[in-house]
């Protein structure tokens, strides 16, 4: 009885095995090569450049590369020219495809412009992520390119890990988009990734409602007749987003900026801004939702709002990465990226929606804490938040995303420090020799 026990275990396990072998075998075929497939779970989708609203920016419809990155293609091996290979890890400030350069490629072409050879900067920015993201970002794929140097760029506008998410504080979850941080990606990474496509499982999807055409309808809107803006865009709002509120509860909410508002989205060639769906929808929900934050008008009313398990759960993470890299000797840059209210004209657009505007107060402070936290820590960080206070230009108004010009601004620094790490590097192999 005890051999028949005995083999039904066996047996059952073997089973087992195999048919999670042949599941995962199967899903090779649906699912990109690595490192595609560690890095995001939908296949990035360019902009259609042939629709009128882009027909100018050719660089919106520019394809990503074979990781699925918003770069030129790369080696996975460090190149042999290559004597200086730095890795960009963050989200959308440093994958952001709306300006014709993105923040690494614009250092790269700092360091041309420098004489600078051999200098490689590999884009690794993903939109909608974040440090728990960026973790794994790093262990799984970044440290595999045998980099001399990891930044990782933390945005303070929306990057803060809720006060029950701090490192090693969680049960890894059965599938996640980071497929190094779930059970099922450890051992079954093609089916991790695989589910969390077809469920519609990452952070990106999650956050956008679906609507068909929508870019194209409120990019009509904004560009036709003025005195049919706001009765369209009061339309289109109550149709998809909020059915149960009044037209003249929502005329109120949206035409509080007046002309003002809607010049932002004038037609020029660059730093051009769109109206999107998701900015309508958050304006209308901080004006309707029940909650202190959104009384937030200062400073000093954010300081009531204690955030210290916020900051202890990111400090975590920015932690863990320091560690990760100093146990592969490669040396680490936090650099932490305030959000647009520090840029007076940004500050100047939204005063009429103060509830809106709430959250950039809030995480303002919260990324001043931070901040100061860090610096009792061996995580070596630059905070931008004095290159970019008080300069106008630097951010959009509607997505809050640098401008051509805050991408020069964060580009001269970056570059700054990474001449610091090339000149400890050579000092180091001098040393060695």
């Amino acid at each position: 009885m005890k051999k028949t026990r005995w083999f039904a275990v066996v047996y059952g396990l073997i089973l087992t095995v195999v048919t999670l072998a042949g599941i995962e075998a199967l899903a090779s075929f649906y699912v990109p090569a690595w490192p595609a497939r560690a890095l995001r779970t939908i296949p990035p989708v360019n902009m259609d450049t042939t629709m009128k609203a882009l027909t100018d920016k050719p660089w919106m419809g520019k394809p990503f590369n074979s990781w699925g990155m918003n770069d030129r293609e790369h080696s996975l091996a460090k190149p042999a020219d290559v004597s200086f290979r730095s890795v960009f890890v963050g989200d959308s400030f440093v994958e952001f495809a709306l300006n014709p350069q993105t923040l690494p490629a614009a250092v790269e072409e700092r360091a041309t412009e420098h004489g600078v050879k051999g200098f490689e900067a590999v884009n690794l920015g993903i939109s909608a992520t974040n440090p728990r993201s960026y973790y794994y970002r790093m262990r799984d794929v970044a440290l595999a390119l045998s980099p001399d140097a990891l930044l990782v760029f933390f945005f303070s506008g929306n990057d803060f890990m809720g006060a029950d998410a701090g490192y090693g504080s969680l049960i890894p979850p059965l599938v996640d988009e980071s497929p190094g941080g779930s059970i099922l990606g450890s051992i079954m990474p093609r089916t991790n990734w695989l589910l969390v496509n077809r469920l519609r499982l990452s952070e990106f999807l999650r956050g956008n409602k679906p609507i068909p055409g929508e870019f194209d309808t409120l990019y009509a809107i904004a560009h036709g007749p003025a005195a049919d803006r706001i009765p369209a865009t009061v339309e289109h709002v109550k149709k998809y987003y909020y059915p149960d509120l009044s037209e003249q509860k929502l005329t109120e909410i949206l035409s509080r900026g007046g002309d003002r508002f809607w010049a932002a989205f004038e037609k020029r060639p660059h730093d051009e801004e769109y109206l999107m769906g998701w900015l309508l929808n958050l304006i209308v929900a901080s004006e309707v939702r029940q909650d202190n934050q959104a009384t937030i008008r200062t400073p000093e009313d954010a300081e009531k709002y204690k955030a210290d398990g916020e900051i202890s759960a990111t400090l975590s993470w920015l932690q863990a990465m320091q560690n990760l890299a100093a146990e592969h000797h490669v040396p680490l840059r936090v650099f932490l990226i305030p959000n647009a209210s520090v840029a007076p004209d940004f500050v100047d657009f939204w005063k009429p929606w103060p509830r809106y505007y709430s959250w950039y107060i809030l995480t303002d402070v919260w990324h001043q804490k931070l901040a100061q936290a860090l610096a009792h820590t061996d995580v070596p960080f630059v905070d931008l938040r004095q290159d970019f206070m008080g300069v106008s230009g630097t951010y959009r108004m509607i997505d809050a995303h640098w401008t051509e010009k805050g991408v020069g601004i964060a580009a001269d620094h970056v570059y700054s420090e990474l001449t610091a790490m090339m000149a400890k590097q050579k000092q180091r192999s001098s040393g060695a020799h």
